[in-house]
């Protein structure tokens, strides 16, 4: 007996002497950041020359953003948990790191339960909460106390003995919660447990990437009576998808295709569009997708076997109808009439920040356009920021025709703008959307909207046009000669208009023909021959060339071509 009281004894003393389990490290706290620089990106699948999405659209935006945050903490000595509230909803944490202080991260976490309706009644579920009801009859509030009995995609609280769904009875109907359950958030939060440290006031730099970003250019060019010059103004439009604004942030773009990947390459043999299913399907059963944390309340239909069918409004947001008016475009040499051309973005919230130009610098084969000034990105946004604006550049408005083999395509009116590196603009241009005006009549007019891709210093910018009025160039193509694998042909550029018309006709080798022995004086650009030539009002202007037929000869990796003899 005193033997296994010995043993007993043995055994608690052994217990009181083991080291106890460590607790859990002290969490600190940050509010928000000391200072935020953005850094975006352009959707690297989206042509730099295509519009930016409609904020309304569902889809995400496609370009991204690199986030530096910089927060000042006083932390405890030894380890510590540091809760980064307010970072970017599309934050992609695996992508954080930490700088500042003497230890490293040892976990990460974000945390995107964030306080939501779904995240309040899925806390509150089987509990009591305030129920605020209207009187029919008085128009004031009543409360009671009820429990919630199921989730959030079918409301159902108990109250009185019975059951009832919320917001089903067609009267204002009111959930009230008496505190923030555990584990939700306010904001998008990120989470990282840090090793042994001396503590103290530390300064911290956080830095990311998140998607659900993009940004283009949008030039306004005013064309001068005679189409010869133009001034030239250009934004950079920045959009924000995001549910974080960003306050007085050092923000930057660049220019330029980076690729990109925000998914893991695919195994082999995986198929990509049952991954995407597959993708789309888990986030549309994830309920703390942010797609998802909204909830729509679904009742069971209303009325009886002898009323109508219920239906669609006959009119709602999306069904309005609209007249659409119609305006004349096209730049003109002289006076005229004219008009306002459509705007895609007039329901947008446009923030406009054009006081200070931002200025450009070279990354490389990059270009970086830094506001000058700190600014706010605000949740779900737009903003503008001028970064150009060049007077007097020289222009011109010519008619382009193009043959490949034995085939004619054109005219395309287009505005050619001069951007040498010696010239007044001088600059390379970030692809975007164009909008162009004239004055006519003593009024400024809106004359045409196209688009353009990327252009470097010394590169071409042709600017596509509608048909201006009164000008009517056409091309005729007829056949002169043939022999065996040969034809001759004369194109005839005709001016039917009353003013003298710039004209290009460019020469292309097509897949099994060639153009030689051309009329005319060419230069080569972009590996096509070039026939520049005006042509007089009411005049024609004509050219011969030859298109033979080649054939191609050898294995499909050689560059042997094989035509008829001279």
């Amino acid at each position: 007996m005193a033997r296994a009281a010995s043993g007993w004894l043995l055994a608690m003393v052994a217990m009181l002497a083991a080291p106890a389990r460590a607790d859990e490290p002290p969490v600190v706290a940050s509010a928000k950041p000391d200072h935020v620089a953005l850094s975006l990106y352009r959707d690297p699948n989206r042509e730099p020359d295509s519009r930016l999405p409609a904020p309304d659209e569902e889809e995400p935006l496609g370009g991204f953003a690199l986030i530096r945050e910089t927060r000042t903490l006083d932390l405890p000595r030894g380890p510590v948990t540091i809760r980064f509230e307010g970072v970017s909803s599309s934050i992609m944490p695996e992508s954080a790191l930490l700088r500042g202080g003497d230890a490293k991260p040892r976990e990460k976490n974000f945390d995107r339960r964030l306080l939501s309706q779904r995240g309040l009644i899925h806390a509150f579920t089987g509990q009591q909460v305030l129920l605020r009801t209207i009187d029919p009859a008085s128009g004031k509030p009543r409360y009671e106390r009820v429990r919630v009995r199921s989730g959030p995609e079918a409301l159902i609280v108990e109250r009185g003995g019975g059951f009832e769904a919320v917001q089903c009875s067609g009267l204002p109907q009111t959930l009230l919660y008496d505190a923030v359950p555990a584990g939700l958030t306010p904001v998008p939060t990120l989470s990282m447990t840090l090793g042994d440290q001396p503590g103290g006031r530390t300064t911290l730099e956080l830095t990311y990437l998140a998607t659900n970003f993009d940004w283009q250019s949008n030039y306004v060019g005013e064309v001068a009576d005679r189409a010869d010059a133009a001034d030239l103004f250009a934004w950079l439009t920045v959009a924000s998808g995001d549910s974080t604004s960003f306050v007085g942030a050092d923000m930057a773009v660049i220019a330029g295709r980076i690729a990109f990947f925000n998914q893991p390459p695919l195994p082999e043999g995986v198929n990509r569009w049952e991954e995407e299913e597959r993708r789309e399907e888990e986030a549309r059963q994830d309920p703390w997708h942010p797609d998802n944390i909204e909830v729509w309340f679904d009742c069971w239909p209303q009325g009886s076997t002898g009323a109508a069918p219920f239906g669609s409004r006959l009119f709602g947001p999306q069904s309005l109808p609209s007249a659409q008016p119609e305006y004349a475009l096209g730049l003109f040499y002289g006076g005229g009439g004219g008009g306002c051309g459509d705007d895609d973005e007039s329901g947008c919230d446009i923030v406009v920040t054009g006081s200070r130009i931002a200025p450009r610098e070279d990354i490389g084969d990059y270009k970086l356009y830094r506001v000058p000034q700190p600014t706010t990105l605000g949740a779900h946004s737009r903003k503008q920021i001028a970064f150009l604006e060049k007077a007097g550049v020289r222009v011109e408005m010519l008619h382009i025709f193009e043959l490949r083999g034995d085939d004619v395509s054109g005219p395309q009116t287009v505005l050619r703008i001069d951007n040498r590196r010696d010239g007044p603009l001088g600059e390379p241009l970030p692809g975007g959307q164009v909008a162009l005006f004239q004055a006519r009549a003593g009024e400024r007019m809106f004359a045409a909207d196209t688009q353009m891709k990327d252009k470097a210093v010394g590169e071409l910018v042709d600017l596509d046009l509608p048909d201006p009025d009164g000008v009517s160039v056409d091309a005729d193509q007829e056949e002169l000669d043939s022999g065996e694998g040969w034809t001759r042909y004369r194109l005839t550029i005709e001016n039917d208009g009353e003013s003298a018309e710039p004209v290009e006709v460019s020469f292309a080798d097509a897949y099994g023909y060639a153009i030689d022995k051309i009329g005319k004086a060419v230069r080569v650009r972009n590996g096509k021959r070039i026939w520049s030539v005006t042509v007089p009002a009411e005049g024609k202007r004509s050219v011969e060339y030859r298109v033979r037929e080649i054939v191609r000869i050898g294995a499909d990796n050689q560059d042997d071509w094989e035509g008829p003899d001279e």
